[in-house]
């Protein structure tokens, strides 16, 4: 008779990450924000709170772990929706509605990323923004504005943020203010998109 495989000391480490990212998002979405101490998180992962410090340094860094899970699939579906179409106009409209539709369809995450300030544990820590890619997925606003309007050398670093701001803005209504008799999304999307590339 075999033995079982015993874990390797990462697997064993990247189980014990997991167990505690899983036990942190209960936790926001039972009790939001409030919910997330060390302390109810390492009990939600029944793990004692010193152990849990073996996974994580801190509340911040856990929360930043959460983030970065929330933003992959996002980078993902917007890398899709860039590869899927040749024109530049509807191009641009397709990663406005992935950005959008993907927030959408996870509001606990879009809670979680934009309803959570960002912390550093001390002066010199990065911002989460300064550790990942998430600033480069979303300046991808600004070239695909700049093929819509056939400038593809042209600068629309400022107009490419203010579209990432209206749709945000529209994700946070929809999300916030569900009991509104809202349009569908791609309405919205099609009217902001509409203003920056006619």
């Amino acid at each position: 008779m075999r033995q079982p495989l015993r874990a390797t000391p990462r697997q064993r480490q990247e189980e014990g990450r997991a167990r505690v990212l899983e036990a942190a998002l209960e936790l926001f979405e039972t009790k939001g924000v409030a919910g997330l101490s060390i302390r109810a998180i390492a009990a939600r992962a029944g793990i004692p709170t010193m152990t849990l410090y073996g996974y994580f340094p801190g509340k911040t860094a856990i929360i930043r772990a959460l983030w970065s899970q929330a933003f992959d699939p996002l980078t993902a579906e917007m890398d899709a929706a860039v590869a899927s179409e040749a024109d530049p106009k509807e191009r641009l409209r397709k990663v406005a509605n992935a950005l959008v539709g993907y927030w959408l369809r996870f509001p606990d995450r879009y809670r979680m990323v934009f309803m959570i300030e960002d912390r550093r544990e001390h002066e010199d820590d990065p911002w989460f923004i300064e550790e990942t890619d998430v600033v480069a997925s979303y300046a991808r606003f600004a070239p695909l504005i700049a093929a819509a309007r056939g400038d593809p050398g042209g600068d629309y670093l400022r107009e490419g943020e203010a579209l990432l701001c209206a749709l945000n803005g529209i994700v946070h209504m929809l999300v916030t203010v569900s009991e509104y008799r809202w349009a569908d999304s791609e309405t919205y999307v099609d009217l902001i998109v509409r203003g920056f590339v006619d």
